[in-house]
């Protein structure tokens, strides 16, 4: 069929559509003029007649256009599934599988997902084969067939929650933070309990520019971890003149019982004590003129934006600010939370 032919065959379609719609109602009163006019101009683009013998039978098509639209979408849906695998098939795909959780136990990614991929070729309608095999593909840093294997995951099972988390890690790699939003979100809908969801969420959250970022309620304790915390506070305060890492410092004193209640924190001060870097910072003029002023010197809270305009206690608070805020913002470089995400990998 030639494409003038096929145009004309497709023109013809619409004519046809348009005038059962004017007879069988579905079309309004005050629309039918419109739909007259619109008709008349199609034919004569086209050069064909909706009122023709000849062109109805050099065009017709053998079925009504929206009854072929609904066959062929029909079609299309069934396709896109996988096919029901044999029962044999099954048990060599699950045999697989196991084989590709045990060598992901032992970081041999590109084996676990040549295993993944020979149980899906076995049986592509299980979700679980596509998930983990996504989850091994972030392992390589290869996060688009990772996006890809999420995907397919959901379309076979779209209450997965697992595949939303496998989904937000690989976009969030990419640099895709609101549609990694978008799958923790959704993931959250179907797993609200999930930790490690709540805090990768809170991460990508914190890679959106401002205007896109959602207000939210004051989050519980047990909502969101510190070290996700720690890594939008990294941008705010970074952004407001703070301390990296200490959110809300450069407007005041942080909270010091949270602030030593973090294992980060501790760890950190913990090797300024050892290598004599809390010493250097001790003899630094600034940090003695706060310890003065906070201890007797007037008894008034020290000026922390000169405090952080000095480049040696700049430094100091930076690596503070890198110690707590490592689980979001040293994770980004892999995706963010790129371990904790991965942690619940093999189904």
């Amino acid at each position: 069929m030639s494409s003038a032919t096929a145009q004309k065959r497709a023109a013809f379609a619409v004519l046809q559509f348009l005038e059962d719609s004017l007879k069988n109602g579905s079309i309004k009163e005050d629309d039918k003029e419109g739909i007259e006019v619109a008709s008349q101009c199609i034919a004569e683009a086209f050069g064909v007649s909706g009122e023709s013998d000849q062109d109805k039978r050099a065009y017709g098509l053998s079925k009504p256009l929206a009854q072929l639209l609904d066959e062929v979408a029909a079609q299309t849906s069934t396709d896109a599934l996988p096919k029901e695998a044999s029962a044999e098939d099954k048990q060599a795909a699950d045999a697989a599988k196991s084989r590709g959780n045990q060598l992901m136990a032992k970081k041999d990614y590109p084996g676990a997902i040549e295993a993944y991929s020979e149980a899906i070729k076995k049986d592509a309608s299980n979700p679980v084969y596509w998930s983990n095999r996504a989850a091994a593909y972030s392992q390589v840093q290869d996060h688009k067939s990772a996006v890809s294997d999420a995907r397919e995951a959901l379309k076979i099972d779209p209450s997965f929650s697992k595949a939303y988390s496998r989904l937000g890690h690989a976009l969030f790699s990419i640099g895709e933070y609101q549609e990694a939003v978008e799958a923790y979100e959704k993931g959250l809908e179907l797993d609200p309990t999930n930790a490690t969801m709540k805090s990768s969420l809170s991460t990508a959250r914190s890679r959106l520019p401002a205007s896109s970022t959602p207000s939210e309620p004051a989050a519980s304790a047990d909502s969101v971890s510190s070290r996700s915390g720690a890594g939008a506070g990294a941008g705010a305060g970074a952004g407001a003149g703070g301390i990296p890492g200490f959110p809300g410092m450069g407007a005041g004193m942080p909270d010091l019982a949270s602030l030593m209640s973090n294992p980060a924190l501790m760890g950190m001060a913990q090797q300024l004590m050892q290598n004599g870097g809390l010493e250097r910072m001790m003899s630094n003029p600034m940090m003695q003129r706060m310890m003065e002023s906070m201890g007797g010197g007037g008894g008034g809270m020290p000026d922390m934006s000169a405090l952080m305009n000095d480049p040696e206690m700049r430094r100091m608070a930076e690596s503070f600010g890198s110690a707590m805020g490592g689980g979001a913002g040293g994770a980004g470089g892999r995706g963010g939370q790129g371990g904790s995400n991965n942690s619940d990998m093999y189904s």
